[in-house]
């Protein structure tokens, strides 16, 4: 039986070893949302034949694994049935969730009609080109120009970058927000606090990228990201006060302006089917989306 660990600090190095391998698009294939999200959605590890094999388990759903990450060739036939043994020893079948289109064509061709996919909507990564959203040309981004001039005709702000005289501040704000939506009963407001707070306390060791904004002094929004492959940067984190007319359109534009300008493409992960969140994405007109499967592993024509 394979022993799975929890995800560490330490476990940076290693899972970024994996993740430099190919130049994966995919927002799951970064050791920070791992990272950050770990206790809610219980991610493990294990090295299975050279593979690094994530699972997860989300509230009171059925666990499930990302597809194996290889330095090399992957070789699905041999670590996929352990991982089944592993699932069906604790009465689960082996489910992959999140499974970008090329490792679903790996996975089909290598194993010959033992394993089927169903689409993942709520899951695809939207993906921007970063001029676009730096410079919202043409009549698609005519609203958000609008935003931002109203912004800009309304408010005195500084944009600044994350750092030490900051992070705090950014903490202790969204702690405020949080505590104004009334969300001590809601989980996944819960579940989010507890991500950003993982962010934040680890933005030094996790090698991130943040900027702020400023109005009359105060922290009113601020972004996290970091580079998810050398061309392409992921958006973790994005929070504003929607007191603030535009501010969501302002620490947007700025995050990428002054961070991330000398790369191609954004990343601003999934919308899990909220629909007010996927207007926001879709509205920012994405030039692609990241495709994702949810896999069945069948062993001798049944589900295991």
């Amino acid at each position: 039986m394979i022993t799975f660990k929890n995800i560490q600090l330490e476990d940076r190095q290693l899972f970024n070893l994996y993740f430099s391998a190919k130049p994966y698009e995919n927002s799951e294939f970064n050791f920070t949302n791992l990272f950050i999200w770990r206790l809610s959605y219980h991610f493990q590890f294990a090295i299975i034949h050279d593979h690094l094999c994530i699972i997860a388990k989300y509230r009171d759903r059925y666990p499930c694994a990302f597809s194996p990450l290889s330095l090399a060739a992957p070789d699905y036939e041999k670590v996929l049935p352990i991982l089944a043994e592993t699932f069906h020893a604790k009465g689960y079948p082996l489910v992959f969730k999140s499974i970008p289109e090329k490792q679903k064509n790996e996975m089909e061709a290598a194993l010959h009609g033992r394993i089927f996919f169903l689409e993942d909507r709520n899951n695809y990564d939207y993906v921007y080109l970063a001029r676009d959203l730096i410079e919202l040309k043409g009549k698609m981004f005519r609203q958000k120009r609008n935003h931002i001039n109203k912004f800009l005709k309304s408010y005195e702000y500084q944009y600044e970058e994350m750092s030490d005289s900051n992070l705090k501040e950014c903490l202790k704000t969204e702690l405020i927000w949080i505590s104004k939506q009334g969300g001590s009963e809601d989980q996944s407001i819960l579940e989010e606090k507890q991500a950003i707070g993982e962010a934040i306390n680890n933005f030094h060791k996790l090698k991130l990228t943040g900027g702020v904004i400023r109005i009359n002094g105060k922290v009113r929004a601020f972004a996290l990201g970091e580079l998810l492959n050398p061309d392409m940067a992921v958006i973790h984190i994005e929070k504003a006060n929607t007191d603030y007319v535009g501010s969501f359109n302002m620490i947007n534009r700025m995050f990428v302006l002054h961070a991330w300008s000398d790369v191609t493409y954004i990343n601003r992960e999934e919308d899990m089917g909220i629909p007010g969140l996927r207007k926001a994405k879709e509205s920012y007109n994405p030039i692609r989306m990241v495709k994702k499967y949810t896999g069945f592993y069948l062993k001798e024509g049944t589900l295991t």
